[in-house]
């Protein structure tokens, strides 16, 4: 498939290497089209492309925001809502706020009675967001053989066929069946594990990390 990766941070750079190496055609996108991150990351990744939000809206097939949160609704703003109508949109981002001297919180304006997936959607209204891979560290993302044994990725979105887009491209990183929650308001619950998340890999010294639903 054709699929821009929206975001030039370690989290889009991970996301872009792994589906190169599945064989897709990618493009990896920042604010400006000549991003010095994203003309490194074409440089150590042959066949890759960059440009522009814009020009990656038209250019994708599956679409995937992998922004700062903070950056989320800016980034679909640069998007004419037309290139991404009828597409899957899919959403790793938290709405995380910086906290002087401590750990980064949820945006109080896109948390508790809404989210940044339900943002995204309602900023795209003809577009089939998917909400996945924001409740675990950018390299487990694409391997989750990093952490040993049975774990769980979750997704949530109101389209079905673009949550089985969604969990057919999980599978093919690696994750064995993935967790459906239902609509896009479940990204409620998933962007409210991050703080607990943080919290977590500071005890742990480590992001290699997951949760496990056992029942």
């Amino acid at each position: 498939m054709k699929i821009s990766v929206m975001g030039t941070g370690m989290v889009g750079q991970t996301l872009g290497g792994k589906l190169l190496t599945l064989g897709h055609d990618v493009m990896l996108a920042g604010r400006e089209a000549d991003n010095e991150a994203a003309r490194r990351f074409v440089e150590s990744h042959p066949g890759a492309r960059t440009g522009d939000f814009a020009t990656a809206a038209r250019f994708g097939e599956v679409v995937i925001f992998a922004v700062a949160g903070q950056a989320l609704l800016a980034a679909a703003a640069a998007c004419d809502p037309a290139d991404l109508a009828g597409k899957v949109v899919i959403d790793v981002t938290n709405p995380l706020q910086m906290v002087p001297g401590g750990l980064p919180t949820l945006d109080p304006a896109l948390s508790n009675t809404t989210s940044a997936g339900e943002a995204l959607q309602a900023a795209l209204p003809q577009s089939r967001v998917v909400k996945t891979l924001n409740t675990m560290t950018a390299r487990l993302m694409v391997d989750p053989a990093r952490v040993p044994g049975p774990h769980d990725v979750f997704l949530c979105g109101d389209d079905a066929d673009a949550k089985a887009v969604v969990a057919e491209l999980l599978r093919s990183f690696g994750w064995m069946e993935p967790v459906d929650l239902g609509g896009i308001a479940s990204a409620r619950g998933m962007e409210g594990l991050m703080p607990f998340w943080l919290r977590m890999m500071q005890k742990l010294g480590t992001a290699d990390f997951n949760y496990r639903i056992a029942r």
